[in-house]
């Protein structure tokens, strides 16, 4: 099991960034690697995300299943990918709060099993790719709230918590 955790500012509230947040579009865009994003209910998603690390790069089919979503506060995402000869499960957290001057500390925490070519390069190499990867994400997220592009939740805010990736 590897963990990854972080945090991100936004000069934007809680409220707002939960919109950008839980819109497949807006995340189809921010998301690296992300070919596309397809919802298949109010609490799954479908994708097709390239993922490079050091010289493999797997193109995973995602599944991705809300198990908790208390907006604008906290966000709870199971996932899992296979690739050829690769694939993940992810279990992924993250909080936002609102700041003193009404914008954002978004805090995120990851545990991730991996197996196959990808996992055989190692915690390290995984996690600085982890790293860039997050940071692009929030970068691009935060941009296009800067710019206003209209995003619009479309998660549900009481998923089913049932739902199971195994389904």
């Amino acid at each position: 099991m590897i963990e990854f955790s972080g945090d991100f500012e936004s000069e934007h509230p809680p409220d707002e960034l939960w919109n950008y947040f839980t819109d497949p579009e807006i995340l189809a865009q921010c998301a690296p690697g992300c070919d596309h994003i397809e919802q298949e209910s109010e609490s799954e998603l479908s994708a097709t995300v390239s993922v490079g690390v050091g010289s493999v790069k797997p193109t995973f089919d995602v599944d991705v299943v809300v198990v908790e979503a208390d907006r604008p506060h906290k966000l709870v995402m199971n996932a899992g990918g296979d690739a050829s000869r690769n694939s993940f499960e992810a279990v992924a957290e993250m909080t936002l709060e609102e700041r003193d001057d009404g914008g954002t500390h978004a805090t995120w925490h990851a545990e991730t099993a991996v197996s196959g070519l990808i996992a055989s390069l190692g915690q390290r190499a995984l996690g600085s790719v982890a790293d860039r990867l997050v940071s692009n994400f929030f970068a691009d997220l935060e941009a296009l709230a800067d710019e206003g592009v209209p995003a619009e939740s479309k998660i549900s805010e009481k998923p089913d918590a049932a739902a199971s990736l195994d389904e």
